[in-house]
């Protein structure tokens, strides 16, 4: 085992080996696998006080067979453990957890992550150019825990099915980071450096000695079948579909779905819009959620988008039916693409409706990517459209003596099929990029874009035409030189955010200036915030039914202030309120949540919003309510339930949602869900559904 710190340029070494019998899933590492199998400790502090040895000792074995890689962390600590999350994707920030990065390809930027709470909670993601991309992607995984006086083990079995892998090479990308939620401390094991997180994979240890490693034939078949109960019109029906995974070799893999179905994915918040501008809401299905990653562009995170997956099926938030579609994704050398292709049921509207992206990413140097973006069709409109862009993406760990920087550029052209609708491409070009310097305890990031006002991203999301727009974001974190005994840092940042149309005419300017914000060493925040925003209204603006704000030029200026309580907290309370000039008028806005989470096994959480405009041109009151609770019955049985109302639409709703996952693979969902229109105190039933999915998979 060597290590020493990153600026020698070594590396952490840890070796796998080989078992004929592999341990059983509990928890308890008392299995003959991991005996007499080296160790890795040493792990080293990358929060509160860098470089310094961490307080508990960590340990770590890695054995395997020819199907699964087994993975034993124990983590010693006599003062007490937080165990308070035990449902999969939960939130981890508030218990004692270990975090496990992989780079099978040993490419340095790309992988996948693997968390897991002292409880038996489990988190997966996928690791694109060394950020955590996708955190809703969901792994064919185990993970079991036990706790005891001396601390908390997790062992956990990977199989090689989930994953891709070169079977060639011996060597892997791997590191682990623990997090012990009472004294808030992360230690890691491989490049434990506050610039650096987990997913850095160009900084990562090294696990030898893989080989021999298989797939099987590589096959997954995953058939579901729904039954679903209708009010209104009342009727009962019955819908198989079907997904079928193959790996045509351990680097590229083929998916194939059928009649696909979405019923077990979480309802959208209910948000109303007071801004000019659309909304942007994630996407939250599972089939386009995996591997996500590969259509990432530019490092676009919302806008300019050429690709948005959450175009397909849904048009201006109604559900459409998929009949079927292709994803094939995978590498060759030092190429990575992605193809999809989505074939949608006809349509009295749209008509038939086939879509497809294709994106291929080429390494280059240590570090960074160039690749190329093709989308065509129309989701939303008879006819078609197609997008190219191309871009490049830099990034390096050793180019600064001490940090990390990145940067982007990136250019997208767009066709619109001229014979269905008026709009022109005299202009159908958007280029920009982004400079990026996200280090401590200065970090820094810049962002460019010119979209041309007949820019047109089909299958993409753009929330301004024929516009410039120019990001900065600087923030300094002051640390106190001394043990405090409340302050553990204090951020100042200043953000800025400036539309232009295409003449440099200011559209609007939103200015943070500054933004102080005292974190505690219990996780606990405080806010306070200026606030600047210019808007000129080239044309009147319909902010709610009734009320036009005219044309004119805006000057507003405000002040939020606020806090947020640590999650390790069984009671936490955010709040935060802010005071401004409005338009013609002025707004206070409220907002307040509570979060009680007594044990592993319930939480609720409660959150009401409040804005509360006053205009030259009349006055209104939004508010908007939401409640969550859940009931974690064990890591696989989950119950959760969401109810949502505003006073805008009227409109309220209540999605509840079971899921059990018998093992890994074999789930049952049971979802209800009923919509209302209310009148004052009075509710009316607008749509009323349950449904049964019952999903089984099969490898081979």
């Amino acid at each position: 085992m060597v290590w020493s710190s990153p600026a020698c340029g070594q590396t952490r070494v840890l070796r796998a080996v080989r078992v004929d019998e592999p341990p059983v899933i509990d928890g308890r590492l008392d299995d003959a696998a991991w005996q007499g199998v080296e160790p890795v400790s040493g792990f080293v502090q990358v929060n509160p006080d860098e470089g310094q040895p961490a307080a508990h000792e960590t340990i770590v074995r890695v054995v395997y067979d020819e199907r699964t890689l087994y993975i034993a962390v124990r983590c010693e600590d006599e003062a007490g453990i937080r165990a308070a999350q035990v449902r999969r994707d939960g939130d981890l920030g508030g218990d004692d957890s270990i975090s496990i990065a992989l780079d099978p390809f040993d490419d340095k930027r790309n992988g996948y992550l693997f968390q897991v709470g002292a409880a038996g909670a489990r988190r997966d993601a996928l690791i694109e150019s060394s950020r955590a991309s996708s955190d809703d992607w969901d792994g064919l995984w185990q993970a079991k825990t036990s706790i005891d006086a001396e601390g908390w083990s997790a062992e956990i079995a990977i199989p090689f099915a989930t994953i891709a892998f070169n079977p060639q090479a011996g060597r892997w990308g791997f590191n682990v980071q623990r997090h012990v939620a009472r004294l808030r401390e992360t230690s890691r094991w491989a490049s434990p450096s506050r610039d650096l997180g987990i997913t850095s994979l160009g900084n990562a240890g090294d696990l030898l000695d893989l080989s021999g490693m298989s797939q099987g034939r590589g096959v997954t078949i995953r058939p579901y079948l729904v039954a679903r109960f209708d009010a209104d019109p009342k009727g009962v029906s019955f819908d198989p579909s079907l997904d079928v995974f193959y790996r045509l070799n351990p680097k590229v893999t083929a998916a194939i779905t059928l009649n696909t179905d979405f019923a077990e994915a979480e309802v959208d918040d209910q948000q109303v819009n007071l801004s000019r501008f659309p909304l942007f809401f994630p996407e939250k299905r599972e089939f386009f959620l995996e591997e996500a990653g590969v259509f990432s562009f530019g490092g676009i995170r919302r806008s300019p988008l050429p690709f948005f997956s959450r175009r397909i099926g849904i048009v201006r938030g109604e559900q459409k039916d998929i009949l079927a579609g292709v994803r094939i994704t995978g590498r060759h050398g030092r190429a990575r693409f992605g193809v999809l292709d989505v074939q949608m049921k006809d349509d009295d509207d749209l008509g038939a409706k086939n879509l497809s992206v294709a994106r291929v990413l080429l390494d280059v140097g240590e570090e960074s990517s160039a690749g190329v973006i093709v989308t065509h069709g129309d989701p939303a409109r008879p006819g078609s459209a197609t997008l190219i862009g191309a871009d490049y993406n830099f990034r390096s760990t050793t180019l600064l003596d001490d940090g990390v920087i990145e940067g982007n550029l990136w250019g997208q052209f767009t066709f619109t099929d001229p014979d269905v609708g008026p709009r022109k491409d005299d202009d159908p070009f958007a280029v920009g990029g982004r400079l990026a310097l996200p280090n401590d305890p200065w970090r820094f990031s810049a962002f460019f874009a010119h979209i041309g006002a007949d820019y047109n991203p089909a299958m993409g999301f753009v929330s301004r035409r024929g516009r410039r727009e120019y990001d900065a974001d600087v923030q300094y974190r002051w640390r106190p030189k001394q043990s405090h005994p409340l302050v553990r840092h204090v951020d100042i940042r200043a953000d800025m955010r400036l539309f232009t149309d295409l003449d440099d005419r200011l559209d609007t300017l939103d200015d943070s200036l500054p933004r102080v914000t005292l974190e505690t060493h219990a996780g606990d925040r405080f806010f306070v915030d200026n606030e600047i925003e210019l808007n000129h209204l080239d044309e009147p603006f319909e902010i709610v039914d009734g009320i036009v704000i005219p044309v004119d030029n805006y000057v507003d200026h405000g002040v939020r202030a606020g806090f947020y309580m640590s999650r390790t907290r069984p009671i936490a309370v955010d709040v935060n309120y802010r005071v401004r000039s409005f338009f013609t008028g002025d707004r206070r806005d409220f907002y307040a949540a509570v979060e009680f989470r007594p044990n592993a096994r319930f939480f609720a959480r409660g959150e009401f919003e409040e804005n509360d405009i006053t205009l030259r041109e009349g006055e209104f009151t939004v508010h908007t309510t939401r409640a969550r609770a859940g009931v974690a019955f064990g890591p696989d049985l989950t119950w959760d339930t969401t109810v949502q109302f505003d006073n805008v639409s009227d409109k309220a709703a209540i999605n509840s949602r079971i899921r059990w996952e018998i093992r890994p693979g074999q789930e049952i969902y049971f979802v209800y869900d009923e919509g209302f229109d209310v009148d004052e105190w009075t509710l009316r039933s607008n749509r009323q559904r349950v449904t049964f999915k019952l999903g089984l998979t099969y490898r081979f």
